[in-house]
């Protein structure tokens, strides 16, 4: 017997994928008994942050795996071993893997049942009789009983069926006296509510005019305070990404730039290797 079984399966990067410079595929899968098979693919090799950069990263990841086969297979004819095995590159943030994995081994032969001895079955067959004899005379005491167990069980039901009735009508009643007393109480606190929003929205109106009109003002003194001073300049940007050996202040120091102008372009608090900064290179205007 041989079976092909495939498996699909994403690994995300920590850094951009821009090219896969090498890759390779190995697995550590054992039988654990005759029909169930665990262990890992391990997927390694090393890659390219862009197409263009020179710097090659290595990269190693595992994936568990676990199978149970329909049918058990000998132990000294059994394997499991990698058919074929693809990959691709996602959006440049993970890398797609299939694999086809290839199982052989001969089945194991199924045993017989056991065979049931004559003795046994000549057994069964009297005890089979005993009970349907015992069943015919409970049947027969049944029928005796059955008429007048019939009548008192009509009676019964029609007791059952007026009281229900009763208690019914009763629960309709207080129901309808609940909800007219929940309705006129409804109606005097939605009426309170009214009012008291009513008064709440006058002064909130009146509060956000006041506020408005200050922070104009100060809006507008703050616009123009900026322009008073400023130099008239020219600006360019350059994109750097983060490698592992980098550090913001000797990035920062390489491009010329504080820490106070960086922060205006990047969120400086959230970076990690991958991350593309923005730096801006200010030019005066002679």
């Amino acid at each position: 017997m041989k079976q092909i079984i495939s498996f699909e399966k994403e690994i995300p990067f920590k850094t951009m994928v821009g090219e896969i410079k090498s890759i390779s595929l190995e697995h550590t899968l054992e039988f654990q008994d005759d029909s169930s098979i665990a262990g890992d693919f391990i997927v390694s090799g090393t890659y390219k942050l862009t197409e263009a950069s020179r710097l090659e990263e290595p990269f190693s990841y595992k994936v568990p795996v676990d199978i149970l086969l329909t049918e058990s297979l000998e132990e000294d004819t059994r394997s499991v071993d990698i058919e074929n095995f693809t990959y691709e590159i996602l959006d440049e943030e993970a890398l797609r893997v299939k694999i086809d994995l290839a199982v052989e081994g001969e089945e194991k032969e199924k045993e017989e049942p056991e065979e049931i001895e004559q003795e046994d079955v000549e057994t069964f067959e009297e005890k089979q009789e005993e009970v349907e004899e015992t069943v015919q005379e409970e049947e027969d005491i049944e029928e005796v009983f059955q008429e007048p167990k019939e009548e008192v069980e009509v009676l019964a039901v029609e007791q059952e069926e007026n009281k229900n009735e009763q208690e019914l009508r009763q629960e309709v009643l207080e129901t309808k006296q609940e909800e007219s007393t929940l309705t006129e109480n409804k109606v005097l606190s939605a009426k309170e509510n009214i009012d008291k929003v009513s008064e709440q929205t006058q002064e909130n109106v009146q509060t956000v005019l006041e506020d408005d009109k200050e922070t104009s003002k100060e809006v507008m003194h703050s616009i123009f305070s900026v322009f008073k001073d400023a130099d008239e300049t020219f600006s360019t940007y350059s994109v750097y990404i983060l490698r592992e050996e980098d550090t913001l202040d000797e990035v920062l120091n390489r491009y010329h730039i504080s820490k106070e102008e960086a922060s205006l372009y990047n969120n400086l608090e959230e970076l990690h290797v991958g991350s593309k900064l923005i730096l801006p290179t200010v030019i005066p205007n002679e």
